[in-house]
């Protein structure tokens, strides 16, 4: 099952996002919100089946409305040890998504909120799951940890491709269709190395034996950036 999460930070329009709402325009598609990420979800043209979080951006009488328009709002504790971003990725795992993209999860306020939202592709539950954050036009997912990982992009010749080690240390890092290729190499936390490399045809491989890589492929279309 797919599903698409609405947190509550900056939705940044863009080619990737684009494409990544584009699914979800039936209204029958798992759509879930992050606490205010519903007025986000509003604004995109997505109708949530489920609102979760702890309402500290939902004010009391928006979450009725959108109870007496059909939509689960589960209102969480204030005092908790999750993100309202995690609840609702939680929440989509507990309903039966393999497959989730979040959009909202950068931006705002609080610098803090988008890193640990990008650590959310860190949880063992994720593992060999496709699980992608996407803001403008550029998609982060995670492959790999205890054992390998494998990744397919594909886009443009020219998009950018940076390879950024979420463990200390990466080992047997190999790519196909770059522009700057790897071969069983290791890329270390911290240096960066592989950051923007290019996609050097429309198709893209990495391959990792151990350790956690984050993958962000950022298109360069000229094309129109309104979502």
């Amino acid at each position: 099952m797919h599903a698409i999460i609405v947190a509550d930070g900056d939705v940044q329009s863009g080619t990737a996002v684009r494409r990544a709402l584009h699914p979800f325009q039936d209204a029958s598609a798992l759509v879930i919100a992050a606490d205010g990420g519903a007025l986000k979800a509003a604004r995109l043209g997505l109708k949530p089946s489920v609102v979760v979080g702890d309402g500290d951006s939902l004010e009391p009488d928006r979450a009725e409305e959108l109870r007496r328009d059909g939509l689960d709002v589960i209102v969480h504790p204030a005092q908790k040890d999750e993100s309202d971003t995690e609840l609702a990725v939680r929440e989509a795992l507990a309903r039966g998504a393999d497959n989730i993209v979040i959009v909202g999860a950068f931006g705002g306020g609080r610098l803090e909120h988008s890193v640990a939202n990008l650590l959310l592709l860190t949880l063992p539950e994720l593992s060999g799951m496709d699980v992608a954050l996407v803001d403008g036009p550029s998609t982060v997912r995670v492959i790999g940890g205890s054992g390998p990982g494998q990744l397919t992009i594909t886009g443009d010749v020219g998009d950018y491709v940076s390879l950024l080690a979420l463990s200390e240390r990466v080992e047997g890092v190999t790519t196909s269709g770059l522009r700057y290729p790897l071969t069983e190499d290791a890329l270390l936390q911290g240096p960066t190395r592989g950051l923007s490399n290019e996609l050097a045809t429309d198709r893209a491989e990495v391959l990792t034996q151990h350790g956690r890589l984050a993958v962000i492929h950022s298109q360069r279309s000229r094309e129109s950036s309104d979502v």
